[in-house]
């Protein structure tokens, strides 16, 4: 029998056996949500936010002692929500198609006593079917009173909202509507877990003394998978399907990728791809990373760096920070000769150009300084630049 190649890249990963170094934080994070604290989980794009949130599920379903039974868990993918009526959709969704059938049947239950009070079937809205007469008003009665019907499918709740800045942008004031259904009296059985991407929106909405949850979440940060979690990770998977990958390799292809989930898993994956008869050598690695490099040209990351060329004065400053970044790493950044070098008017910029930057989430900073988030991208950046190699005056 064929083995089937293990590494998950283009995807969150559902699958335990294949979710690497979360459980610790997983059960921080649990413990505390059981204890009736909200948390903000920050993390860039990509970097296992949404696969950290499978790993929190299991963790949430153990028994962690008298004062921390077992929790539920309904997650509300928030991605692509424009407006109330694709919030409703997003939370039909998630409970009409939970993976746990007690709990997919009893939210079942409450969605059709909630359309017979409202006198109409919850799937025209997510269908998009046309209301007439429908006001924005009923829209957020309607997503109230859903809501309301969430926190009743289980005793011992935890709801996650994925993406969960994108109703910063949403009409008709979602965040009221969370606060009221599910912060307030008769939701202490329910504990809300945000994820967010872009990090300034999210602290934004955690922050400001005018939003309806100003600090009603802990902020907590995505960790870094551990390099030794990881390396044994890849081992594992590499001699469990024939094709054993030399300890250079490994440690080759972790030094390429920063450990950085979506893009360590989908350069195993091609590496493996490229041993068919067992055995991935350091040279192997190479290859596939070399390739994975070029293709960013054909990218989204391709068009971000156009769309910034073409901008106005703030675009094109934040294009110098992100080619500042890959050429030079981010120990440095507010260095009056690199601004000079890289055709900033004042160094005072660059930190202003870099919060934009993470608003787009192309970068994000960490104890050691900024980075480009994605490290195929900033490879790509860093070939490409005329500078990288320029010494900065009074370097």
């Amino acid at each position: 029998m064929a083995a089937l190649n293990p590494f998950v890249w283009d995807r969150p990963v559902d699958d335990p056996s294949k979710i690497v170094g979360m459980e610790p934080f997983a059960h921080e994070v649990a413990l505390v949500l059981k204890g009736q604290t909200n948390v903000a989980l920050f993390g860039a794009r990509d970097t296992g936010k949404t696969t950290f949130t499978t790993q929190l599920a299991l963790e949430l379903a153990k028994d962690h002692g008298p004062d921390a039974p077992p929790f539920d868990v309904v997650r509300v993918n928030l991605q692509r929500v424009l407006s109330l009526p694709g919030f409703i959709g997003c939370v039909h969704d998630a409970l009409t198609g939970h993976p746990d059938k007690r709990l997919r049947r009893a939210a079942q239950r409450q969605m059709s006593v909630l359309e017979k009070e409202i006198g109409f079937d919850i799937k025209l809205i997510k269908g998009g079917v046309r209301r007439t007469g429908i006001t924005p008003a009923q829209d957020a009665e309607t997503l109230h009173a859903q809501l309301v019907a969430l926190r009743s499918v289980s005793d011992r709740l935890v709801v996650v909202f994925d993406e969960f800045q994108r109703l910063r942008r949403c009409p008709g004031e979602p965040l009221a509507l969370i606060r009221s259904a599910l912060m307030s009296t008769g939701a202490a059985h329910v504990s809300l877990l945000f994820t967010g991407s872009i990090r300034n929106a999210l602290k934004m909405m955690l922050e400001d003394s005018e939003q309806p949850i100003f600090g009603e979440a802990a902020q907590m940060q995505l960790p870094v998978i551990d390099r030794v979690d990881f390396l044994e990770y890849l081992d594992f998977q590499f001699e469990a399907t024939g094709r054993p990958a030399e300890e250079a390799a490994l440690d080759h292809l972790l030094a390429v990728t920063g450990g950085h989930p979506r893009r360590t898993q989908q350069l195993a994956w091609e590496a493996w791809a490229a041993s068919p008869r067992g055995g991935v050598d350091v040279e192997t690695v190479i290859d596939c990373h070399e390739r994975l490099v070029q293709s960013v040209e054909r990218s989204e990351f391709s068009s971000a760096v156009q769309l910034l060329a073409n901008g106005d004065e703030a675009e094109f400053n934040e294009l110098r920070a992100l080619q500042l970044l890959a050429d030079r790493g981010g120990g440095n950044v507010t260095s009056r000769e690199l601004a000079v070098l890289y055709g900033f008017s004042s160094h005072s910029r660059v930190p202003t150009a870099l919060e934009r930057l993470r608003g787009r989430g192309l970068v994000d900073q960490r104890a050691d300084g900024w980075y480009v988030v994605d490290p195929l991208f900033g490879e790509w950046l860093a070939r490409h630049s005329p500078l990288r190699d320029t010494p900065a005056r009074g370097h």
